[in-house]
């Protein structure tokens, strides 16, 4: 991997929190979740009960803090593997959310045993 893209994942890391699945399913309605990855790949497996699917390559265009969805709103993102998730997340504490949380892979959700919504 180059070493820039290292950098940046790991700047990202360290600066969105993850947790685990087994720590937020019970509290899972405190959070409003986004799920970064692509239409094609949410249609090919699902994705967590209630999250809403934007894209990273369009989250700054989507979110921004406002009367429905105010900077300090619990947000959870997640992607496929956890790094798509990290630098949205990273993206959103630029953008003026402080309270963002990267919830890791779709598949640590499910292995966890959170609700899906099924794939249409």
């Amino acid at each position: 991997m180059d070493t820039k893209l290292q950098q940046l994942l790991e700047e990202a890391h360290g600066l969105v929190q993850r947790v685990e699945p087994t720590e937020i399913i019970p509290n899972i309605d405190d959070y409003f979740i986004i799920d970064v990855r692509e239409p094609d790949e949410v249609a090919q497996s699902g994705k967590v009960k209630g999250a809403l699917n934007i894209p990273r390559g369009v989250l700054e265009f989507r979110m921004k803090p406002d009367q429905e969805i105010k900077a300090d709103q619990p947000i959870l993102i997640y992607c496929g593997g956890g790094s798509r998730a990290a630098l949205a997340g990273k993206t959103l504490l630029e953008i003026g959310f402080t309270n963002v949380q990267n919830l890791g892979g779709f598949k640590d959700w499910v292995e966890a045993g959170g609700e899906i919504d099924s794939p249409a």
